[in-house]
């Protein structure tokens, strides 16, 4: 059963959360006004002095608030979605650091022909890409949202990685 997560106002800061895990240990979180976050880690959850802390940006503690509630950004439509595609899934790749894919389009990686995945998609900055086409580069840092076959993934993912890309 969850610990009590207590909730304090600190006026002027922002508000402090805390609770005790089932292992013993205490957590804090103060979430400042400007948005920043500091996390606390108590090993006993009777210490004064915490173990760690770590200091996150706004978008740092959302991007791990995803993480750990098993979410990472995955939409209730979006599962909705999967449901209706059956054995379908979509999946949201980031491109791999160093990916032999960068800088080559989506038709000469063939991602859709060597593994089966499609690429409907692709997130970036500041733009996304909506419809991708087979003449849509891959660039680092982009984020590839495809739809496919759970099984066919090990392979586009490899491929993604560690290519080889094909090019004529």
């Amino acid at each position: 059963m969850p610990s009590e997560l207590r909730e304090t106002r600190l006026p002027g800061v922002g508000t402090k959360f805390t609770f005790e895990t089932a292992h013993g240990n205490r957590v804090a979180v103060i979430q400042h006004v400007d948005g920043t976050r500091e996390l606390y880690f108590f090993a006993r959850a009777h210490d004064d002095e915490p173990r760690a802390v770590l200091k996150l940006e706004d978008d740092e503690s959302r991007q791990l608030g995803a993480v750990l509630g098993g979410a990472y950004e995955r939409p209730k439509i979006v599962e909705d979605l999967e449901m209706a595609l059956g054995e379908l899934a979509i999946e949201w790749v980031p491109v791999p650091s160093g990916s032999p894919a960068v800088g080559h389009t989506l038709a000469e990686c063939g991602f859709r022909a060597r593994t089966g995945v499609t690429i409907i998609a692709i997130l970036r900055e500041p733009e996304p890409v909506t419809g991708a086409q087979p003449s849509d580069m891959i660039q680092e840092g982009d984020t590839l949202v495809t739809v496919g076959k759970l099984g066919q993934y090990p392979a586009f993912r490899r491929l993604l990685a560690e290519g080889p890309i094909e090019t004529s």
